[in-house]
């Protein structure tokens, strides 16, 4: 089994991400639903996954009066600087 990157699993304690990963992405095709983890893993660089964040924080600052989107741009906030 490939050790998932500290990047990855960083990424799924966002919740934003884990909506965008989980459910957008296999709902559209891009992931299976049977191992998101490991498929994200595999198929993204690091700078798609950045770029998943910063598109999320981007619908999450337009809803800014909303309790649960400003939750998720926190995180995601914390995500981005972290790893960019």
């Amino acid at each position: 089994m490939t050790k998932i990157r500290q990047i990855v699993k960083d990424a799924f304690k966002c919740d934003g991400l884990v909506y965008q990963f989980e459910v957008i992405d296999v709902e559209d095709g891009i992931l299976k639903s049977d191992d998101v983890v490991a498929e994200v893993n595999e198929k993204y660089s690091n700078t798609h996954i950045l770029n998943e964040a910063d598109n999320r924080l981007v619908i999450c600052n337009a809803n800014e009066d909303d309790p649960d989107y400003q939750r998720d741009a926190r995180q995601l906030e914390r995500f981005i600087n972290k790893y960019a």
